[in-house]
């Protein structure tokens, strides 16, 4: 994928200095990785903090509590689903970068 863009002089020159590379799209790719490594880290700590707070894996967790869930525990296993996903997900697109 090619993409011709303009950008400011200036915004260019900041791009380089915050990053330290050596190019505006090298520089813009740093970020995007910073920012998907920001939200991986939220990931992980939500799942770990389900996995505290339940003691099991989202798979144990699952099993055992697929059947009788109250309001709560169903709203944790979405979330705690929707983390599981998202981290898979930004693994991937930093694989990508």
């Amino acid at each position: 994928m090619n993409i011709d863009t303009d950008i400011s002089e200036k915004l260019e020159k900041e791009l380089i200095r915050i990053t330290k590379k050596e190019s505006p799209l090298d520089a813009i790719k740093e970020l995007v990785r910073r920012e998907l490594i920001r939200k991986k880290n939220i990931y992980i700590f939500m799942i770990r903090n389900f996995e505290k707070k339940y003691r099991v894996t989202f798979e144990e967790f699952e099993k055992q509590y697929k059947s009788k869930m109250s309001n709560e525990v169903e709203k944790d296993y979405f979330d705690w689903d929707m983390a599981k996903t998202a981290l898979e997900d930004i693994e991937e697109e930093l694989k990508e970068i």
